[in-house]
């Protein structure tokens, strides 16, 4: 009856799906984030030039594995895999190209829309702010417009990114078209305005006209 009992319990766990901290969604980054959940990036040009566990070559100099640093949003484990293509385009665009970056997934906030408030734009102290991350390779619970539904239709920006951090921000669909034709990735980007403390002196970010 143990012996029964014990093989019973066995198939039950071998039959659960890997969770988002399993060893598996850590370390293969082949595998894509859940849905509201955003890939976020670490490059670094001082790793040491040998590894126990290397990337595949020609990336051997990069450890296959480090740890998670600071990320905008909560980061669903605690180890960060060498991303092959974010490197490649990395090194393509800061020379002389020796960077090693390192992938993750994390959970993004997404808000309801309606809690977005715009008319802080119109305020004269209003300072309008933005953000900008990877489109989720599983999508979101609230789409955005096409043919950008894999950005959420609004989210909660991170604290750390935002002068002031609103509880919801809208998509911005122009800065978004305009972002991923400028830096040729695939991003999200979206927009609100802060209210600055009263005597702050605001710089336009408009140029100006002759």
């Amino acid at each position: 009856m143990f012996s029964v009992g014990l093989g019973w319990l066995v198939a039950c766990h071998g039959s659960e799906p890997a969770s988002s901290h399993s060893p598996a969604r850590q370390l293969d980054p082949s595998l894509p984030c859940r849905e509201d959940e955003v890939r976020e990036y670490y490059c670094d040009d001082l790793l040491p030039l040998s590894s126990s566990r290397p990337a595949p070559e020609p990336y051997d100099n990069c450890p296959a594995t480090t740890d998670i640093r600071h990320g905008s949003f909560k980061a669903m484990g605690h180890v960060a895999a060498f991303d092959q293509s974010f490197t490649e385009y990395t090194r393509k665009r800061v020379p002389p190209g020796h960077s090693c970056c390192y992938g993750w997934c994390a959970q993004v906030v997404v808000t309801d829309p309606g809690l977005a408030s715009p008319a802080a734009c119109g305020d004269p102290n209003g300072l309008h702010e933005s953000f900008c991350m990877r489109e989720l390779e599983a999508g979101s619970s609230l789409p955005g417009p096409s043919p950008f539904e894999r950005c959420p239709a609004a989210l909660k920006p991170p604290e750390a990114v935002a002068f002031s951090a609103p509880a919801s921000a809208l998509f911005d669909v122009q800065q978004t078209a305009q972002r991923r034709r400028d830096m040729q990735l695939a991003d999200c980007c979206y927009g609100w305005c802060s209210i600055a403390p009263s005597g702050t002196v605001l710089k336009s970010s408009q140029p100006k006209t002759k």
